[in-house]
């Protein structure tokens, strides 16, 4: 039952990042997915065609709108990345190997907050700054790694991008296209590593239609809500499940057993 209503919120809430609402909430979709399957490989494998989905219709939207130079910088590093963690992802097997990626999977989630609390201040305050080959190689090849274990690329290019004031549109388009040949090119370590299989698709198929529905809602929401709020919550629950990934902090059964002792 978790299933079914924790996988569709996940499916929603990026959508919802998609529709440009919340940042990079979508984030949040990962953790959920391994609570609800229990199984942090497959919970990958699940995802990543959404995400495929997802950035074909974002870049029919921004089809004429990047920085080809930025792409060209990033994009080396970024499939060195994915190869590495493709060599890794084959070494990880059984009950043990899971429990370390879903350790490394919330890590990261964590990370991501911390992230996200501090980024705004920090590079409001930096001047422009034209990027050298090799540090767009450095960024390219975190994003490769921290995507292709957690589909959580957003910091590291981020990173790069934003201290370079391109503009929303531009920054948005470029990595825009830049994810959907990340995205691309995990589809051949997932297939290899059998995360991508006839089940997998199954279930992906079966969540595909809560991608617009996530679209909408935030279209709607970027109208009617206060995003900092929305934001704000959605990254505490972010960080609760990481904490309960990584040390199985879980909040409901400490404030059960304070109640009842």
């Amino acid at each position: 039952m978790i299933y079914y209503i924790l996988a569709p919120l996940a499916v929603i809430l990026i959508g919802v990042a998609k529709a440009g609402f919340g940042g990079g909430v979508g984030i949040a979709a990962v953790p959920m997915f391994i609570i609800a399957t229990g199984d942090p490989k497959a919970s990958l494998g699940i995802m990543l065609p959404l995400l495929c989905a997802c950035d074909f219709f974002a870049i029919l939207h921004y089809r004429n709108t990047f920085d080809r130079q930025n792409l060209i910088r990033l994009l080396p590093g970024a499939i060195l990345g994915i190869a590495v963690c493709g060599l890794f992802l084959g070494m990880i097997e059984g009950k043990k190997a899971d429990e370390y990626l879903q350790v490394m999977i919330g890590a990261i989630s964590i990370a991501f907050v911390i992230y996200e609390i501090i980024k705004i201040r920090i590079f409001k305050r930096l001047e422009a700054y034209k990027p050298q080959a090799w540090h767009g190689w450095l960024f390219g090849f975190s994003v490769g790694i921290t995507s292709t274990l957690a589909h959580a690329g957003g910091p590291p290019a981020t990173m790069f991008l934003l201290p370079q004031h391109l503009g929303r549109r531009l920054f948005v388009g470029t990595t825009v296209f830049f994810f959907t040949a990340v995205n691309a090119t995990k589809l051949v370590p997932y297939a290899y590593h059998d995360m991508i299989n006839f089940d997998s698709m199954r279930q992906s198929l079966f969540l595909l239609p809560f991608v617009p529905v996530g679209t909408y809602l935030g279209v709607w929401m970027n109208k009617r809500i206060n995003e900092k709020i929305f934001t704000g919550v959605i990254y505490a629950i972010l960080f609760l499940i990481g904490m309960k990934l990584t040390i199985g902090f879980d909040p409901a059964s400490y404030f059960s057993y304070v109640i009842h002792n």
